[in-house]
C-alpha cells in the first residue's frame, strides 16, 4: 500500500516536473521574437519595467527563469539595478499564471491531451509545429501528474497516522503560520520549482489533506523557496547581480512578514475574491496571485530606496573586470536573447575593425609614418576583439547544447561564424601596422605610387567590409551577392599590383626588406578580403 502509494506520487510529481519543463521550455521558443525585442524596451519606467517582468514570465511560464534572465542582464550591464527591481517584482505576478492554469481542473483529460500531443511530435515536420506539440505535450503532463499525485493521496486521507502527520503544521495559530510558511519555502528550495509545490498543494487541498489557511500559509513560504535558484545563480556574478538577487529574497520575504503578522485578516480579505468552498484551486490561486500583486503595489514606489539599500549591503567589486560584451552566462536559459545580443556584440566587433581600417587609411592620406601609438591602439583593439570572440563562443556553444529549432541553430552558427572572421581580419589589420612600423624602424619610406597602391587596397576592402556587415545586419542576401563582384575586383587588383612590384622590383627598389614587406601587407589585404568572402559564402550557399 505505501509503497503503491508513494509510486504514484513520484510518478506524478516527476511527470508534473517535466511537463513544466516540456511548457516553459516550448514557450520560450515560439516567444522567441518576443524575448529578443526585451532589450528594445528597456526603460528606467519601473511600471513599465514591472509590466516587462510580467510579461516575460507569462511567455516563459517560469519565474526563475525570468529572475535569472534579468540578474544575467544586470550583471551584463544591459538591465541597470533599478531596472532589475522592476522586473524581478513584475516575475512574481508573472509566476501566479501556473496556478490558474491549474484552475481548469481537466487532470482527467491530461493522458489524452499529452498522447495526442506526442502522436502529433512525432509527425509533424516544421520546427515551429513541433514547438507547439511539444508545449501542449507539457501542458497535458502537467495535469496528468497532478491527477496521479491526487489518485496516490486518496488512501492517505483515511490512514490516522497520515491525518497526525499533516496536522503538525497546521496554520492555526501564529507559530502554526510561520512553522507552515517555512516549511512551503523548504520544499521549495529542494524541489526548486515553486510551480511544483504549488501544485502539491493544491492535491493536498483538494484531498482534504490540509485545510485552505494551511495551504495559503504554504503559498507564502514556497514564494520564498523559490529566490533559492536567484541566489544560487549570482555565486560567481558581479555585485550588482548579486544584489538582484538579494532583492528577490528580501521583497518576498518582507511579504511573507507581513501576510503571516496580519494573517487572519489577510484570509478575510482573500474571501472577497474567492471561496474556498466553491473553487479550493481557484481560493488557492487568488491567494498566490493576491500576495505579489499586493507586494508589488507596495515596493514599487520603493525600488529607489531598496536599491540604494542593496548597493550599502553589497559592497562594489574590487579590481578592473575585463569583460566586453553584454553576454552573461546566466542568459542561456533563455537562448532567444542570446542570438539577439550576439549579433549586436558581433556587429559592434565591426565597428571596431571599421576603425581600424580608418586608422591605417589616415597613415596612407597624410602619407606620413605610422607612429607607435597607433600601432599600440590597433593592438589593444585586436586584443578587445580576441575577448569578444571568446566571450561570444563560450556562452553560444553552451546555447547550441540545448534543444533550439533549426533556424536559431543556423542563426547561430552563422553569428560564430561572423565573429571568427571578424577576429581573424582584426588580425590581418595589426600585421599591416606592425609591417609598415618596421619599415619606418629601419628607414624605409615607401614611394608615393606604392603608398597610393596600397590605399586603393585598403579603400577596397573597406568598401567591402562595410557592405558585407550591413548586408549581416539587415540579412539582405542580394547585397551578399553584389559584394562578390566587388571581392573579386579586389582579388584582379592584387594580382596585378604583386605582379607589376615583381616585375620591376630590381628596376627601382632593391631592398629585399622592403620587397618582402610591401608584398606582405598586400598578401595581408588579400587574406582580409579571403576572410570577408568566407562570409559572403556562408549567407550566399
Amino acid at each position: 500500500m505505501y509503497l503503491e502509494i508513494l509510486c504514484k506520487i513520484v510518478g506524478g510529481l516527476g511527470i508534473f516536473l517535466y511537463g513544466m519543463e516540456n511548457m516553459s521550455g516550448g514557450m520560450q521558443k515560439l516567444a522567441g521574437k518576443r524575448l529578443k525585442k526585451i532589450l528594445a524596451v528597456l526603460t528606467t519606467n519601473r511600471v513599465v519595467a514591472v509590466l516587462m517582468g510580467l510579461f516575460v514570465t507569462m511567455l516563459v511560464q517560469s519565474s526563475s527563469v525570468s529572475t535569472v534572465m534579468t540578474i544575467g542582464f544586470v550583471n551584463a550591464s544591459l538591465l541597470t539595478l533599478k531596472q532589475g527591481l522592476g522586473v524581478i517584482l513584475g516575475a512574481n505576478i508573472g509566476t501566479t499564471i501556473t496556478g490558474w492554469i491549474l484552475v481548469l481542473n481537466i487532470g482527467k483529460y491530461g493522458l489524452p491531451i499529452a498522447g495526442a500531443a506526442a502522436i502529433a511530435y512525432v509527425f509533424l515536420k516544421g520546427d515551429k509545429a513541433r514547438t507547439r506539440a511539444l508545449t501542449i505535450m507539457g501542458l497535458g503532463m502537467i495535469f496528468l501528474g497532478l491527477e496521479l499525485m491526487s489518485n496516490g493521496l486518496k488512501p492517505v486521507r483515511s490512514m490516522p497516522e497520515f491525518i497526525r502527520l499533516f496536522h503538525m503544521f497546521s496554520a492555526d495559530t501564529y507559530f502554526g503560520v510561520v512553522k507552515t510558511a517555512c516549511i512551503g519555502a523548504l520544499i521549495t528550495g529542494i524541489v526548486q520549482s515553486s510551480s511544483a509545490t504549488l501544485g502539491i498543494t493544491i492535491t493536498l487541498a483538494l484531498q482534504g489533506l490540509i485545510d485552505y489557511n494551511t495551504a495559503v500559509a504554504l503559498v507564502l513560504g514556497e514564494n520564498v523557496g523559490t529566490t533559492v535558484t536567484a541566489i544560487l545563480a549570482t555565486l560567481n556574478a558581479n555585485a550588482n547581480a548579486k544584489r538582484a538577487a538579494y532583492a528577490h529574497t528580501i521583497i518576498n520575504i518582507t511579504g511573507v512578514l507581513w501576510a503571516t503578522t496580519i494573517f487572519p485578516f489577510y484570509i478575510k480579505f482573500l474571501g472577497n475574491f474567492a471561496d474556498p468552498n466553491v473553487n479550493m484551486t481557484m481560493a488557492i490561486a487568488t491567494a498566490h496571485t493576491m500576495f505579489n500583486v499586493i507586494n508589488v503595489i507596495m515596493f514599487t514606489p520603493f525600488v529607489g530606496v531598496l536599491a540604494k539599500f542593496l548597493c550599502f549591503l553589497v559592497k562594489d567589486d574590487k579590481g578592473i573586470s575585463t569583460k566586453v560584451t553584454q553576454l552573461d552566462m546566466l542568459m542561456v536559459g533563455t537562448p532567444s536573447v542570446v542570438v539577439g545580443q550576439t549579433k549586436k556584440e558581433v556587429l559592434q566587433m565591426g565597428s571596431n575593425i571599421k576603425e581600424m581600417i580608418f586608422t591605417i587609411e589616415e597613415v596612407f592620406a597624410k602619407k606620413q609614418d605610422i607612429t607607435e601609438e597607433q600601432v599600440g591602439k590597433l593592438q589593444a583593439i585586436e586584443d578587445k576583439l580576441d575577448i569578444y570572440q571568446q566571450e561570444i563562443t563560450d556562452i553560444n556553444f553552451q546555447i547550441l547544447n540545448k534543444e533550439l529549432d533549426e533556424n536559431m541553430k543556423e542563426e547561430t552558427r552563422l553569428n560564430l561564424e561572423v565573429c571568427d572572421e571578424y577576429e581573424t581580419i582584426s588580425d590581418y589589420l595589426v600585421r599591416i601596422a606592425k609591417t609598415l612600423r618596421k619599415l619606418h624602424d629601419n628607414e624605409i619610406v615607401l614611394s608615393e605610387e606604392k603608398i597610393k597602391k596600397l590605399s586603393y587596397m585598403n579603400d577596397a576592402v573597406n568598401t567591402l567590409f562595410k557592405n558585407v556587415n550591413t548586408a549581416y545586419e539587415t540579412k539582405d542576401k542580394e547585397m551578399f551577392i553584389k559584394a562578390i563582384v566587388l571581392a573579386n575586383h579586389i582579388t584582379d587588383k592584387f594580382r596585378e599590383t604583386r605582379t607589376y612590384h615583381l616585375e620591376n622590383t630590381a628596376k627601382v627598389e632593391g631592398s629585399a626588406m622592403f620587397s618582402t614587406s610591401y608584398m606582405d601587407i598586400l598578401n595581408h589585404y588579400r587574406r582580409i578580403r579571403d576572410h570577408i568572402f568566407n562570409i559572403i559564402e556562408v549567407y550566399t550557399r
